[in-house]
């Protein structure tokens, strides 16, 4: 009985052991980058300057090196039961740091900058949904095609390679669909190597990027549908539909795919597609001759994630920035570009509060002049009409921020004009 339990002490001390090999084992430890977003990467801490981090991660089994901004960083936490990287052993080398020249930090920034890896910028087109619905996401009003453009020079002088146009909107103004068209096409598609990553893409959303090649899906990602509405919900159609339609065939020339596709997406057309069984390549029919029914006659085309990459519109499908590198065939990333990003995030927000602003401003003209027009009393009336002077003014310079305010309410240049001469009217009463 002795000899059992001498045995048993013997085994759970072996098992204690094993336990706390396998607990304190690197493996089984890792560095950790947290990042401002809440997103965490863990790995090996291969190098970290005042500037970058880089660590060495693993995604789907394939190792690769990921190079961090530190203005994108939180916290790094270092695994401390590993000497090689422990925040003990590394107090010397952060002293080092600190104790570096301005000239020796920007020497180390500027390797990292010509290190060969790839940089990469992610723009929001929209807000991404992970924002809540705080901000609202409509083409021509909260996203223009001119804050797109002041972009470029940011993205230039942080070296951007591939700019990622992350895409979550409900669509918005037509008018500014051929100016998104034209500059992802002669000036975003000859600096970079531009990219779609869908959450969602429906009407003018899906419509403005369509001249990028390659469009890359998050996993519940979809594009379309692309009607087109006017006034209050009534359908484009006549002469007007028909110039949408070409418009989207010249976009769908540039974006090399056929014009079948946006087509189905912008009337009820029937799709159909034929997948060669030996190259694979995707014909499509503006009929129902293929031999797989992509629309029916009767709807309007949305294609979610897996129909996307079903019919090989879709080049891959991808839940974060990391397995969106992997699908696009990149080594080594540098995710860059980051004071263009904050200007359109930025500029995103600074637009939602400007049209929230617009429309109280609006409501308060309206009664403003109501109350002016009503009132008997001279002093009384004069009050009124300081006041509706007053918000005509703020709309005015609103309306000089973004014209497109003013198409959602019906309001142009020479309405103020018409505004202008009420006003005068009623202060002559």
């Amino acid at each position: 009985m002795n000899r059992f339990f001498r045995m048993m002490k013997a085994a759970t001390a072996a098992l204690v052991v094993a336990g706390a090999v396998l607990a304190f084992s690197p493996e089984a430890m890792a560095d950790k980058v947290v990042l401002k977003d809440g997103t965490v990467h863990e790995g090996t801490i291969v190098s970290e300057t005042e500037t970058f981090v880089r660590i060495r991660i693993k995604v789907g089994g394939i190792q690769s090196i990921l190079t961090i901004d530190k203005a994108e960083v939180n916290k790094v936490e270092r695994d401390a039961a590993n000497p090689a990287t422990g925040s003990t052993a590394s107090a010397p080398a952060e002293k080092a740091e600190k104790d570096k020249t301005k000239e020796e930090k920007k020497a180390e920034s500027d390797k990292v900058l010509n290190s060969g890896a790839t940089r990469v910028a992610i723009l929001n087109f929209g807000a991404p949904s992970e924002w809540g619905k705080d901000v609202n996401d409509m083409v021509g009003r909260e996203i223009t095609a001119e804050d797109w453009r002041r972009a470029i020079p940011l993205l230039e002088k942080d070296k951007v390679q591939v700019v990622v146009v992350r895409i979550h909107s409900g669509g918005g103004a037509l008018s500014e669909m051929e100016p998104f068209q034209k500059l992802y096409q002669n000036e975003y598609k000859t600096r970079f190597r531009t990219v779609a990553w869908v959450e969602s893409a429906i009407s003018c959303a899906a419509m403005s990027p369509w001249p990028i090649e390659e469009w890359y899906f998050l996993p519940n990602g979809n594009v379309g549908a692309c009607t087109g509405w006017s006034g209050n919900l009534v359908a484009v159609k006549g002469v007007q539909l028909e110039m949408v339609i070409a418009l989207m065939e010249k976009a769908s020339a540039w974006g090399k795919r056929s014009p079948f596709i946006m087509k189905a997406m912008q009337i009820q057309v029937p799709l159909s597609a034929t997948i060669d069984d030996v190259t694979g390549e995707v014909h499509w029919f503006q009929d129902n001759t293929g031999q797989n029914q992509v629309n029916p006659p009767d709807q309007i085309l949305t294609l979610t994630a897996q129909d996307a990459m079903r019919y090989k519109f879709g080049k891959g499908i991808a839940a974060t920035k990391e397995e969106l590198a992997q699908v696009m065939g990149l080594g080594e990333v540098v995710w860059a570009g980051q004071e263009a990003s904050k200007y359109i995030d930025d500029q995103l927000k600074k637009s939602d509060s400007a049209h929230r602003r617009w429309q109280t401003v609006y409501q308060q003209y309206g009664i403003q002049i109501q109350f002016a027009s009503q009132a008997q009393d001279a002093d009384e009336r004069g009050g009124f009409i300081g006041k509706a002077r007053r918000y005509l003014e703020e709309l005015r310079s609103l309306f000089k921020l973004n014209k497109n305010f003013g198409m959602f309410t019906g309001i142009d240049q020479e309405w103020f004009d018409q505004q202008e001469e009420l006003i005068k009217r009623l202060s002559r009463r």
